[in-house]
């Protein structure tokens, strides 16, 4: 799309062919921030000539369409493409796209039914540097409690491409396990690209810019507009220092005790929660250290400057030097400071745990008491 200076959509609008916009995260970069103000300004999305398929309001759900992809499916997609208002872009946000944009033929087969339907493809995808990446997703897997490891633990897993609780398979797509190699992950990408997809590779809070801005710009819209904000609860809120070590504890005696985070409901709230019972008002987590740091980034850099001059025509360092400082961060991470504050905190751990398996037991009874009504009645 282009714009007037006044920030509108230019007139000759319906005289472009309509952009089929694909957000697909990655992976903790502001996804539901973005996606939850892209819901609450969708009209005057719609004033600027684009149609938003709100997960919220519209059927199929963005989610289901990229999960179509990975099965081969296109039943949804015609369907969606059916749905559109004529001459309008359409956008879907949703970072479940990024597994099957890693797939040579997935990119091949949304570029066709884009085509068929009158599109052109435009993807939107969000890179964060490395060394915050992985820290983020340590915090995510730890909240969730899919495994129980240190930060170094995890560190070296993530160089040697792997992750924790992660499917092999998503539909009939081998999920990739180099996400954090960008230059392999994104090779697909890097490879349409070049033959003149549309791919909009963006530095995650480049120059401190807010996500939903650098978003905005990406797709030709006027940052001046009367954009309307989310409350805070939107933004993606992490477990802090302590929270982290407590989601460790806790993780390790789900596990001495067999029983599957799976099997948690709501588990990503349970610390996150105590965190805010308690009160604790801990700094942000940093787990690396100084040594940590430079091997990380020493691990990458080859491959980063690669994807860089690919994706942005610049060195890395470009990209990310003035918005991403994390190589002068100092290591934040919560140490018990006595024998007494660590009983403490494993006394925490063991309240949770036994609430975990109330809760369990009750929900066990309720199934029991339904099969038995069910089988009465038969």
């Amino acid at each position: 799309m282009t714009q007037t200076r006044s920030g509108q959509a230019d007139q000759s609008l319906q005289s472009q062919r309509p952009q089929l916009i694909v957000h697909a995260g990655t992976h903790k970069t502001a996804s539901t921030y973005i996606q939850e103000r892209l819901h609450r300004n969708r009209k005057l999305l719609s004033s600027q000539g684009i149609s938003l398929q709100d997960p919220l309001e519209c059927k199929p759900k963005p989610k289901k369409l990229a999960a179509e992809l990975c099965k081969r499916r296109t039943k949804r997609w015609k369907a969606f493409f059916m749905q559109q208002p004529e001459g309008q872009h359409c956008l879907l946000s949703a970072e479940q796209f990024a597994v099957p944009l890693t797939d040579p033929q997935c990119i091949r087969q949304l570029e066709a039914l884009a085509d068929a339907a009158g599109y052109e493809l435009h993807i939107v995808i969000f890179i964060r540097s490395q060394l915050d990446y992985i820290n983020s997703r340590y915090i995510y897997s730890l909240r969730r409690f899919y495994h129980h490891q240190t930060f170094e633990q995890f560190v070296d897993d993530a160089l040697q491409g792997k992750l924790q609780n992660e499917k092999p398979k998503r539909g009939k797509i081998k999920r990739r396990q180099d996400v954090f190699d960008f230059w392999n992950y994104f090779q697909p990408l890097l490879k349409a690209k070049a033959k003149g997809l549309n791919v909009s590779f963006l530095p995650f809070r480049q120059e401190g810019v807010d996500p939903f801005e650098q978003f905005i710009r990406t797709i030709n819209l006027s940052t001046t507009l009367p954009w309307k904000s989310c409350p805070r609860k939107h933004y993606n809120r992490s477990p802090r220092t302590r929270g982290v070590w407590l989601a460790r504890v806790l993780s390790q005696l789900l596990r001495e005790n067999g029983i599957s985070p799976k099997s948690i409901g709501n588990s990503s709230q349970i610390i996150l929660n105590e965190e805010r019972q308690r009160r604790w008002n801990d700094p942000s987590f940093w787990g690396y250290s100084r040594k940590l740091t430079k091997k990380v980034t020493r691990h990458f850099e080859a491959n980063n400057d690669r994807f860089a001059q690919a994706a942005w025509n610049c060195s890395w360092n470009d990209a990310f030097s003035t918005s991403n400082p994390d190589t002068q961060r100092r290591r934040t991470a919560y140490a018990p400071p006595s024998i007494e504050a660590e009983v403490r905190m494993h006394a925490v751990a063991q309240r949770l745990l036994n609430r975990i398996k109330q809760q369990q037991a009750a929900g066990h009874f309720s199934a029991l008491k339904r099969l038995i009504r069910m089988m009465l009645r038969r």
